[in-house]
């Protein structure tokens, strides 16, 4: 069998099919063996029907559950192990099969070759894998061998290793190696064997309280925070999946970056934002991009430039806002309130003047968060939008037709912002910039959203640049422009023309330079 024709799909599912007991090895070549001699392109609906025809898997529709799953991993990287890989013998004559020996029964066992299997915890090669920062890290498998405070010990010391090593998640899974992501990108890390499920176990609930463990049992999964120390906190996630427990952890940074820290080219324009007494400022993008962090540095600028009393409802706190000019009250979800939208309510009567919201979620949520915005209320929140225009579009479409009309002079009048971001990594992949769209309130806004027109929106941004607007292409633009990304990263995101000349002609100078320094 032609090793090289088994696509990795294929090797995905016949690596999850024998760990479940579904498929043996030898089926599994010898389905393979039966599509290379009728000549057939091994396919993964072809190989099921193959499986399925010969009634050669007693359970097809796990099976065909397992191959969905194949589909997804094959994107990623390639099974821990082949089973495609152990050479088949070769026959010692022509069309002459080699002579069998009968074994001696008083013979001692031979000794089984393994030089052609591949070991099962070997990580396959990474692009990168000579980097520094993927050596060194605590190898989790040794976990079952330690009692409750080691094993707390070791999680801690894995998740401060990522914390140095500036990933911002780090996941801990059953049947998984253990990876990290890192300035965007995903790395498995070297040196580390795929998790058993008691292992991904005693680390993902090791820090968890009774309380906690308790309501993980009850609903298979966990929000939670959980703090290393007064520097080290990760907003933590726990649920139980097919194979067993799974934990994703996100870094959240010791200290709170400014608004110029962020990224925003123009900070004067964010900082004014925090002025407002009143209305309504969102903050979107999707997963991962920093909607977090930016609030958290908006909360930590109103704290030291206001006197004001500041409510968070958040899931989970991530940030610790200590009083400095500013009373700052930080509620949770799930241990001090039940939903957002309790929360929200209960904060109209608690004398606040800023009210900022992890995330706008539902109808009643987005709701109370307008209301409060019109009634004398600073209001931040988040949503996971792509651009201001979607993001007005989502705010508004959440209502029945009959409420239409009037929303949308509610949100005109007490919208001041939407700032859109993205997180991207640098030109030298040694960091992540940001760029963002940013749309602020204005007189012909208002309007737009007043008029139900918010595809014009768009529009608007492009011709208002002089107050502070800018359209995420324009800050593509402008990252490229600062030396931030390079040409190759940032033309897939231009789409004007006269934008993608000046970019053309910024590359042939730094050419030229480059050239003749």
């Amino acid at each position: 069998m032609d090793k090289n024709s088994v696509t990795r799909e294929i090797d995905w599912l016949c690596y999850h099919a024998v760990q479940e007991g579904l498929l043996d090895p030898p089926t599994c070549v010898a389905v393979m063996e039966a599509l290379e001699e009728n000549k057939v392109i091994p396919e993964m609906q072809i190989f099921l029907e193959v499986v399925q025809q010969n009634n050669l898997c007693s359970d097809y529709a796990q099976l065909q559950n397992l191959a969905a799953m194949a589909k997804e991993e094959a994107k990623v990287f390639a099974p821990p192990y082949s089973i495609f890989a152990a050479e088949a013998p070769e026959p010692t004559a022509q069309n002459e099969p080699a002579a069998v020996e009968r074994p001696d029964e008083n013979a001692a066992p031979a000794a089984v070759k393994t030089e052609a299997l591949p070991e099962i915890n070997a990580l396959p090669p990474l692009p990168d894998s000579d980097a520094d920062w993927l050596n060194g890290w605590p190898v989790l498998a040794e976990v079952e061998n330690l009692p409750l405070e080691g094993q707390r010990k070791l999680l801690a010391d894995f998740l401060s290793r990522g914390r140095q090593c500036q990933c911002s998640d780090i996941h801990i899974s059953t049947g998984a190696y253990p990876f990290v992501r890192r300035f965007t990108k995903i790395y498995l890390l070297p040196g580390q064997q795929v998790l058993t499920a008691k292992a991904a176990e005693m680390l993902n609930l090791c820090r968890l309280d009774d309380e906690q463990r308790q309501q993980f049992e009850e609903e298979h999964e966990l929000d939670y925070s959980l703090k290393i120390s007064d520097q080290e906190r990760y907003r933590t996630n726990v649920m139980k999946q097919r194979l067993g427990v799974a934990g994703s952890y996100r870094v959240i940074d010791a200290a709170v970056k400014s608004i110029t820290e962020l990224g925003f080219r123009n900070p004067e324009v964010i900082e004014k934002l925090t002025a407002h007494n009143q209305g309504l400022v969102l903050i979107t993008g999707p997963a991962g991009c920093g909607k977090s962090s930016t609030l958290n540095t908006l909360v930590d600028f109103i704290n030291r430039n206001r006197e004001d009393h500041i409510i968070t409802i958040e899931d989970p706190i991530e940030v610790i806002h200590r009083p400095i000019r500013c009373n700052v009250t930080q509620r949770e979800l799930g241990r001090h309130t039940k939903s957002f939208s309790n929360a929200l309510r209960a904060a109209l009567r608690e004398d606040p003047d800023i009210i900022v919201i992890g995330e706008l979620r539902d109808l009643e949520t987005i709701e109370m968060a307008i209301r409060a915005a019109e009634t004398g209320h600073l209001v931040f929140g988040t949503l996971h939008t792509s651009s201001a225009p979607s993001t007005m579009d989502r705010v508004l479409d959440v209502f029945p037709p009959n409420q239409q009309s009037q929303i949308r002079s509610m949100v005109a009048e007490s919208l001041k912002a939407v700032i859109c971001q993205q997180l991207h990594p640098n030109h030298d992949d040694t960091g992540v910039c940001m760029s963002a769209e940013i749309l602020l309130s204005t007189l012909a806004v208002s309007n737009l959203i007043r008029e139900g027109k918010t595809y014009q929106i768009h529009s608007t941004i492009q011709t208002s640049r002089n107050i502070g607007m800018s359209t995420m292409e324009q800050s593509m633009f402008d990252l490229f422009m600062d030396g931030k990304r390079s040409f190759e990263q940032t033309l897939p995101y231009i789409k004007t023309p006269d934008l993608v000349r000046q970019m053309q002609a910024r590359e042939a100078q730094n050419f030229s330079q480059g050239r003749h320094g």
